[in-house]
């Protein structure tokens, strides 16, 4: 009985398999392709090359540098300064973050966002990311407890701005530094701060 159940159960799943692949070899529901339906999809390919133009035109036009305001969608944006530190003090001096990394740093970048919208907005420091000339990109780092006002899942409403500091662990004295900024999660708005 055992080795029935063996094979049984092999011997269904081989099944499965082999009417999978069955179906795949013979199941082909492709249909020729006419002269009229070319032309429709060149059309259309044709239109979205040119809405990517004008995309690539409107996202050279969202950048901004240290102290000016940058719109993306309804949020404002600005950085007010930034600087380079060895340690951050939280909880008062009792504890203190050093960068994990030989040789880094961190640089606290100050930034405003404000709601221009009509309903609250989330902001995180994930929303934004450090961008080198090199091409490097550098992440945000977690600080949970700190004596200074960082980015942690906030909200803010309408007609409201808020303050705080993002951090990142850089090498130290990187120039040539970009600051990317978005609206939500998925980043679909996105746009660039200069830092130098």
């Amino acid at each position: 009985m055992k080795k029935f159940l063996k094979l049984g159960c092999g011997g269904l799943i081989g099944v499965i398999v082999l009417i999978i692949v069955i179906g795949a070899l013979f199941g082909d529901d492709s249909k020729k392709t006419t002269n009229v339906e070319k032309e429709a999809v060149e059309a259309t390919a044709t239109k979205s090359n040119e809405g990517k133009k004008e995309e690539s035109t409107t996202e050279e036009a969202k950048k901004a540098s240290i102290g000016e305001e940058l719109t993306i969608g309804k949020a404002v944006f600005k950085v007010n300064s930034m600087e380079e530190t060895n340690k951050i003090t939280a909880g008062n001096g009792m504890f203190k973050y050093t960068p994990d990394s030989e040789g880094a740093v961190f640089l606290i970048v100050n930034v405003t966002v404000k709601n221009n919208g009509t309903e609250m907005i989330q902001t995180d420091s994930s929303f934004f990311k450090l961008k080198a000339t090199s091409g490097a990109t550098y992440s945000p780092s977690s600080i949970i407890v700190a004596d200074g006002k960082f980015f942690t899942f906030e909200g803010i409403n309408p007609g409201l701005a808020l303050t705080g500091n993002v951090v990142f662990e850089v090498p130290a004295s990187l120039t040539g530094l970009d600051l990317q900024v978005q609206t939500g999660f998925w980043g679909t708005e996105t746009g660039i701060i200069n830092l130098n």
